[in-house]
């Protein structure tokens, strides 16, 4: 299976051509991208594996090839929570890159991922050769910072199935499959919500005629138009939830088993 990863996902020319229209790293010298390059800072990770861990030291951030990875906080704590997860063209890990502090999170491979490592020092050598660089990267974590805003108000004002269904949403990219093996309480965090509520508002999207979930790891999208239309904020006094539960349908099994 990993060795299929690589030969499908991992080839020099898909890794070149995802750097070259990237909005930051495109704009990084020619020279630096050469397929001795690529070979020597392109990693598999598989299903489970860290890329990085929060609390120790950074000297590299991670360009996403292929696969998902999951960004958790708390670990620290004893408890980690999920509440990010990223794939291919997101870049992880870059947050230490100018001040140089430890990471505030860890990176799981949720799937087998491939990754491309960047030392810090060759980013902050790109910088000094062509100064509008770090103008790029401004501008890319101003896009975050504003993307971050607006999850903070739909955490405010948006109903748990509005919430669920941005979410599937984003992570199915345009398709209308995927698998996503993480736990009840990962899925949870990533909505700030209780399992149980969760669970509740899958089954009134399954219930909707919206989705299916199979083997409570294998999404298939069955309607992105209805689904689509969820992912909005509701005009009405009503909740999404008291919306769905007037549909008639029979309710499918919850998204995971307990952990």
């Amino acid at each position: 299976m990993d060795v299929l990863v690589w030969a499908q996902a991992g080839d020099e020319e898909s890794v070149l051509s995802l750097v070259r229209q990237h909005p930051v790293f495109s704009h990084f010298s020619e020279q630096l991208w050469t397929p001795q390059f690529i070979r020597d800072n392109l990693n598999l990770y598989r299903r489970g594996e860290l890329l990085y861990e929060i609390d120790k030291a950074a000297d590299t951030c991670y360009l996403i090839c292929s696969g998902r990875v999951g960004l958790l906080a708390g670990a620290t704590w004893g408890r980690s929570t999920m509440f990010a997860i990223k794939s291919r063209g997101n870049v992880v890990g870059d947050l230490s890159l100018f001040d140089s502090a430890p990471r505030t999170s860890t990176a799981r491979a949720l799937e087998p991922s491939l990754a491309l490592t960047l030392p810090y020092d060759i980013i902050r050598a790109s910088i000094a050769d062509n100064p509008a660089i770090a103008s790029r990267i401004l501008s890319a974590y101003a896009t975050r910072i504003r993307a971050n805003d607006q999850r903070l108000i739909e955490a405010l004002n948006l109903d748990l199935v509005n919430k669920l269904a941005r979410l599937l949403l984003e992570i199915a990219q345009g398709s209308t499959e995927f698998e996503l093996d993480i736990t009840q309480e990962e899925i949870a965090s990533l909505v700030g919500a209780s399992r149980e509520r969760t669970n509740k508002a899958l089954a009134n999207l399954q219930r909707s005629g919206a989705l299916e979930i199979h083997r409570h790891r294998i999404y298939r999208i069955l309607d992105a138009e209805k689904l689509a239309d969820l992912a909005l904020q509701w005009s009405d006094d009503r909740t999404a939830t008291e919306r769905l539960s007037d549909q008639p349908g029979p309710i499918g099994p919850n998204l995971v088993q307990s952990s």
